[in-house]
């Protein structure tokens, strides 16, 4: 006797109950915007809530930020550089040409520095620090040479060996000559010089440092002096003059 399985038929499987589920989805959804539209969102919390979220999902966030700090607090991004000594010796020698006091200033070159010694009788009265109006121009032709210029800069003043005459508001050589290198360093504050200044009052130090070959006269005219120290090193920056 022969034996017959039962025959399966398969019969194909429906999706339509996926359309039902998506129109529940979108109804869901719809719902949901609707009380988000109905709200009132608390900027505060959502802020700390996406920063808290933002910190957690950006592993490579904890790598950024060294670098960001870095630059945002650079103090200078574009900071000055010292220049060459001798290339700015022969910028100072052009413009010095064309001023009458500059002209009958002295130039000259150290192993690292280089020095402008403005005459002192020509920017001062006798026993006075205050510039004279002739010196305004000393002043612009001297500050737009500096200006884009980063090497440490000093002023050191000079007096000759006799005291402060009489009426002087200066009781000794050192002051006076402290007060005339400040008035050349507020005098480059004015025409927009912003580095550091450094300032010092040498009085009559100098003094026998002149050749004695030469007459009283002309060794006191060249020992009443400011002289503009240029360094090859570059200035610490920014600091106003006092």
């Amino acid at each position: 006797m022969t034996e017959y399985s039962p025959i399966r038929i398969r019969r194909p499987v429906s999706r339509a109950w996926m359309v039902t589920f998506a129109d529940l989805l979108a109804l869901l959804l719809a719902f949901f915007v609707l009380l988000f539209a109905m709200s009132k969102v608390e900027t505060n919390a959502w802020k700390t809530m996406v920063d808290a979220l933002s910190s957690r999902l950006r592993p490579l966030h904890q790598w950024i930020q060294p670098q960001v700090v870095m630059e945002s607090t650079a103090p200078k991004p574009f900071a000055k550089r010292a220049i060459d000594l001798d290339y700015l010796a022969g910028i100072l020698q052009a413009k010095m040409a064309g001023s009458e006091i500059l002209g009958q200033s002295i130039l000259h070159r150290l192993d690292d520095a280089l020095v402008v010694s403005l005459p002192g009788h020509l920017l001062f009265l006798p026993g006075q620090a205050r510039l004279q109006a002739g010196s305004q121009q000393v002043m612009a032709t001297l500050g737009t040479a500096l200006k884009l210029v980063g090497n440490n800069v000093e002023l050191v003043g000079h007096t000759d060996a006799s005291p402060p005459p009489s009426g002087s508001a200066f009781n000794s050589n050192w002051d006076l000559s402290l007060a005339r290198a400040l008035a050349l360093a507020r005098g480059l504050r004015a025409v927009g010089y912003t580095e550091t200044i450094k300032v010092i009052g040498a009085a009559d130090a100098g003094y026998d440092d002149i050749s004695s070959k030469l007459s009283d006269a002309q060794r006191h005219i060249l020992s009443r002096r400011v002289d503009l120290v240029i360094r090859e090193t570059s200035a610490e920056g920014g600091a106003n003059a006092p």
